[in-house]
């Protein structure tokens, strides 16, 4: 994972709108990943910078084709993985859930760009070394479904404790039937029928308060209206007593499994950082490929590219928020900016009269110069080239 010491401060991002455009290109994020990628990014350094920009390009490619990486369907596991190891807490179901998710989404585009590396050679090297977690899945997908809930196959326990509590669950339901049907007590039923009601766990039948005394039991809970209380008969106490045992030995192997599972999650824990990281990286570029799609634009070259310019030259760029705004049909055109800057000269004088584009001519440079610090694309046309300066300055 690259660690540049330039700071977005470094490139005037606040008087760029840097919040407002990257919003922009987040909406092309394929995932909460890719979303929270583009909102941590900042400046790269110069090979980080153009590897980022190439892999843009080979996206861009591919969804001209068609062809897209297989990258959504799964959350962001990192926030409540650190929060897990941060406070010493258990993951639940869902977020287990949401690790194996990431693991298969992580497999999948791993194979999908091996069938393509002769086409997108910059996307494939994120994962030609990715970390090994085959295990880590293995064991997520055996223990917990796709809806977040741990499978009878997790433990022989559990298995045991589940189908003992099915059989339980038969005959309390039967044994409270019998009771209901007798003479005496359905007359006594508030709903006339021998319908089980659940109240905190426990099997009741619905009985009028005026004919409490002909079902003897506990009342475990009352209508609004207190003419019907819930009453669980006395006869079935005792096997209700069993199931509830049993649910509860459930409760805790249940625990202990996603405890059990966590510590095996969390141990992998910086594996897990660089698969997402790896994967964050190329959906970064998928969402800045969809985007340049979008507003017609593409990575702009670097000094040193073939086909590129020396020093900073803009053809056809428009600023993205006036690209939005003629969207929303609040203006009727983006007027594109032509700039050239650096190369026989380093000084330029922009004149003009009021509201005649100088300010957005001046703004539209250095958000180029930013975003290629980035390694995102630009509204731009072919052949603009924006070399990797250390900062902008903007007052």
């Amino acid at each position: 994972m690259p660690d540049s010491s330039l700071r977005l401060e470094d490139f005037a991002a606040d008087a760029l709108d840097w919040d407002a455009v990257r919003a922009l290109v987040r909406v092309h994020a394929p995932s909460a990943l890719g979303a929270r990628a583009l909102d941590e990014l900042a400046p790269r350094d110069g090979a980080s910078a153009r590897d980022a920009l190439r892999r843009v390009g080979e996206v861009g490619a591919s969804l001209a084709k068609g062809e897209s990486p297989p990258l959504r369907g799964h959350p962001d596991p990192l926030p409540r993985l650190e929060d897990a190891r941060t406070y010493s807490r258990a993951l639940g179901g869902e977020d287990l859930d949401g690790v194996a998710r990431f693991l298969r989404v992580a497999d999948e585009t791993a194979t999908w760009l091996a069938a393509r590396r002769a086409e997108l050679p910059a996307c494939h090297s994120l994962f030609v070394d990715r970390p090994d977690l085959d295990s880590l899945r293995q064991a997520l997908e055996e223990a917990i479904d796709e809806r977040g809930e741990v499978k009878d196959e997790a433990s022989p326990l559990l298995r045991r404790l589940r189908a003992e509590i099915k059989k339980l669950q038969v005959d309390v339901d039967r044994r409270v039937r019998r009771v209901a049907n007798r003479a005496e007590v359905k007359s006594a039923l508030a709903d006339g029928a021998s319908q089980v009601h659940r109240r905190g766990g426990r099997p009741t039948l619905a009985v009028k308060a005026k004919s409490r005394g002909r079902v003897p039991g506990i009342v475990h809970d009352h209508s609004q209206s207190g003419e019907t209380l819930f009453v669980e008969p006395e006869e079935v106490v005792e096997a209700g007593n069993r199931l509830a045992t049993a649910r509860a030995d459930v409760k805790r192997e249940v625990a202990r499994i996603l405890i059990e599972l966590t510590r095996a999650v969390l141990e992998k824990l910086e594996q897990l950082r660089r698969l997402a990281f790896r994967l964050g990286e190329l959906e970064l570029a998928h969402a800045g490929a969809a985007w340049a799609r979008e507003v017609e634009g593409r990575p702009a070259r670097l000094p040193g590219d073939e086909g590129a310019h020396e020093g900073l030259v803009l053809r056809g760029m428009r600023h993205p928020l006036l690209i939005e705004e003629e969207t929303k049909g609040a203006i009727e055109r983006a007027v594109p900016v032509d700039l050239r800057l650096g190369a026989e000269f380093d000084m330029l004088v922009v004149t003009g009269p009021n509201t005649g584009g100088k300010t957005l001519a001046l703004k539209s440079a250095g958000l180029a110069c930013l975003m290629t610090r980035l390694g995102l694309p630009l509204p731009c046309a072919e052949g603009t080239t924006v070399p990797l300066v250390d900062g902008v300055v903007a007052d």
